[in-house]
């Protein structure tokens, strides 16, 4: 077995370093992709049918299992590039493939793109006379995408100050991890992730992905340190994932793919070592599948997560109560308003024992899983109408397990962002005062009331105010710094918060997004095309005003060629570091994707530093840093094969050294050349370059 799953894992990085499938035909190539996607090996997969699509962009299931495999993994929004090709080659390649295309805009916030898909799909599931009870329900699925769609196009046009930040590499790393919870002070984390390491047979699943293991940090000095396999008896050979902590860190909650799915329990001996899992109450477990639980901080309540019978829906939040001997009583379906016909789950509830967190894919969503907030009634005795906490928590994409402190000041979830370290980090994020409470969420105050009142003290008379006007910001794409350019991907978020602003097309290779802020704010537009080197601009958006305003600004994006280079900005090093700051990743991963997008370049990776140390010691640690940017392609599955990585030292400086701020640090720094394009000769091996120790 041992030796089976070792194979597989030979067999992807085999694939992904290209020494299989040199001399390999597209067809040989999608087969070899249908065969790493019919076991799981999804992102193996994507790579193999990207390379037949190299050797034959017009491959129609290259182009549409590409697309499925993105929409299946992360990046969802490029998926619509591969699905669109597929179906202008052959509109018959999937029964769904319009529905598919729409998910991917959807995914993509583009909700308008993704509304006229959807409906284009509608029309024609109705041209079919809905005569099965699959066509009815799709249709009713796509009606419901529809809905999604206009909802998160008014929670995005106005985001809640929600300021995420990435929990760090003490808990994060290349791989996913998920499954977060925190106890009630804050210095204790345990998760879930799939990292080199694990516990499991032979350590890699099928899908060629490492088991998951349960790891455990505690905060010290202001920040996360680095997390510790949790070990045994927790770990196990097979798949082990955290689900729930007790307020107070001692009881570990865990699921295993047991008896149809169960939780189980651990609990913290004196010297930290942990007992051996054990069935929790067989009240809770049953046949049917069990997956998430919260305890109340009295303990004296359960919410926990199950699809067996008695429920509203698929997978339902039911809750049981102890009693005075210490036993769990019967569990009772929590029924409306919380639970739908559709699926609840990740419930958390709140150290005020009243107010309840969970997931959903009903109520009103933006698409997938998002998080609702509802709040007991001691009154009435029932559960409120739940609220969705809003974006940036709630996304179109699936979020579950949101967790808060036992302040109510944070809030800890896993998500998938450009900044992230890998697959899915865990982020903390900072929940505005006047959002902490169901009745505040509830009664979100609506930012287009701008007919105000204003009153004139002098005279003591109401006088009405002008309108106050949005403020339209308009972004225009240049190709070489000529032609209009419509690009895959325009996003405007917040510099400071990070947030997400709905974007638009309004004519070829312009884009607008409109305002309300009360004061000037600051926003970064990042666009990217394939073909063209992606680029971030900075722009200042004014205040409203009486007066209508119209920001424009362009976006020069210069098309990639052998010979080209450019500084990568925001990849720094702290001084005598190869450590990338926390800010660098976000570069980074567009880097890989800018590279897996357009597989037929090769590239050097130069490292630069200042001139503090040695002419000799600055040239090695130069070639480290540019080593440290290989190593973290290679691990985004960029081919080892087209990167070479350089150190220059202090030989090119692009400033002063004479001060950190204005001159040292940007001497530091990683620039990117395109060296040839195709397949390299070179005798000279780039992987070599990657065992460099630092």
């Amino acid at each position: 077995m041992k030796k089976f799953y070792t194979y597989l894992l030979w067999i992807g990085l085999s694939l992904a370093s290209g020494h299989l499938i040199a001399q390999s035909a597209d067809a040989d190539l999608v087969a070899e992709g249908d065969a790493a996607y019919n076991i799981g090996g999804k992102m193996l997969a994507l790579e193999t049918y990207e390379l037949a699509l190299k050797a034959n962009p017009n491959n129609v299931r290259a182009n549409f299992m590409a697309g499925k495999c993105i929409l299946e993994t992360i990046d969802k929004g490029r998926a619509s590039k591969y699905l669109q090709k597929a179906y202008e080659l052959d509109p018959k390649v999937s029964k769904d493939i319009l529905f598919l295309i729409a998910e991917s805009y959807h995914l993509g916030f583009k909700f308008d793109e993704a509304i006229d898909y959807y409906q284009k799909y509608t029309t024609e599931l109705k041209a079919g006379g809905l005569k099965t009870t699959e066509a009815k329900n799709s249709l009713a699925k796509t009606e419901k995408r529809v809905k999604e769609c206009e909802n998160a196009r008014k929670f995005t046009a106005e985001p809640n100050a929600y300021q995420s930040t990435n929990a760090g590499d003490g808990v994060n790393s290349i791989h996913p991890e998920y499954g977060v919870a925190v106890n009630k002070d804050e210095t204790m984390m345990v998760f879930t992730s799939r990292r080199d390491g694990s516990t499991g047979i032979g350590n890699v699943d099928t899908d060629l992905q490492f088991y998951e293991d349960i790891y455990i940090s505690y905060f010290k000095d202001g920040k996360w340190q680095p997390a510790k396999n949790i070990g045994s008896p927790i770990n196990t050979e097979y798949h082990d994932a955290s689900i729930g902590l007790s307020p107070d860190g001692k009881t570990l909650y865990l699921y295993k793919d047991e008896n149809g799915g169960d939780i189980y329990v651990s609990e913290m001996n004196e010297d930290s070592t942990w007992t051996d899992p054990h069935p929790i109450d067989q009240q809770v477990n049953s046949k049917y599948n069990e997956n998430s639980i919260s305890i109340s901080a009295d303990g004296l309540t359960m919410f926990f997560t199950s699809d067996r019978p008695g429920g509203l829906g698929g997978i339902d939040i039911w809750m049981c109560k102890k009693d005075k001997r210490g036993r769990w009583g019967k569990p009772e379906n929590m029924g409306a308003p919380v639970n739908t016909p559709n699926n609840e789950d990740g419930p958390f509830i709140d150290y005020d024992g009243k107010t309840l967190y969970f997931s959903s894919n009903a109520h009103e969503g933006m698409g997938g899983y998002d998080v609702f907030v509802s709040e007991f009634d001691s009154a009435s005795k029932k559960w409120k109408e739940p609220v969705n906490i809003g974006y940036p928590i709630s996304t179109p994409d699936n979020d579950i397990y949101f967790v808060k402190s036992g302040d109510s000041k944070y809030g800890y979830y896993a998500s998938v962002k450009d900044d992230g370290m890998g697959e899915k980090d865990i982020y903390k994020v900072l929940l505005p005062e006047d959002r902490r409470t169901y009745e505040q969420l509830k009664n979100k105050p609506i930012k287009k009331d701008t007919n105000q009142v204003v009153k004139d003290i002098s005279k003591d008379v109401p006088i009405e105010a002008k309108e106050m006007q949005v403020v339209k910001l308009q972004i225009r794409v240049l190709a070489d710094g000529k032609k209009s350019l419509d690009v895959g991907s325009i996003i405007v978020k917040g510099k400071n918060d990070g947030v997400v602003v709905g974007i638009k097309k309004v004519a070829n290779g312009i884009y607008q997004c409109t305002f309300q802020n009360s004061s000037p704010q600051d926003y970064i537009v990042s666009v990217e095309q394939n073909g063209y080197m992606f680029e971030n601009l900075e722009v200042t958006v004014p205040a409203m005003s009486e007066m209508e305003q119209l920001v424009r600004r362009d976006v020069k994006l210069q098309k990639l060629k052998v010979g080209f280079v450019t500084v990568l900005h925001n990849i720094y090093f702290d001084f005598n570091k190869t450590s990338f700051k926390i800010d660098s990743y976000k570069e980074l991963n567009k880097l890989a994707r800018l590279l897996k997008e357009n597989p037929s370049y090769r590239v050097e990776i130069a490292g630069h530093t200042d001139n503090v140390g040695s002419n000799d010691y600055n040239q090695q640690l130069s070639h480290r840093r540019a080593v440290a940017v290989v190593n973290y392609l290679i691990s985004r599955r960029v081919d080892a094969s087209r990167l070479v990585a350089q150190g220059y030292g202090e030989t090119q400086p692009m400033a002063s050294n004479d001060d950190e701020r204005e001159g040292r640090e940007f001497n530091r720094r990683t620039e990117f050349k395109i060296i040839s394009e195709g397949k390299s000769n070179s005798t000279t091996s780039p992987t070599n370059t990657t065992n460099t120790e630092f």
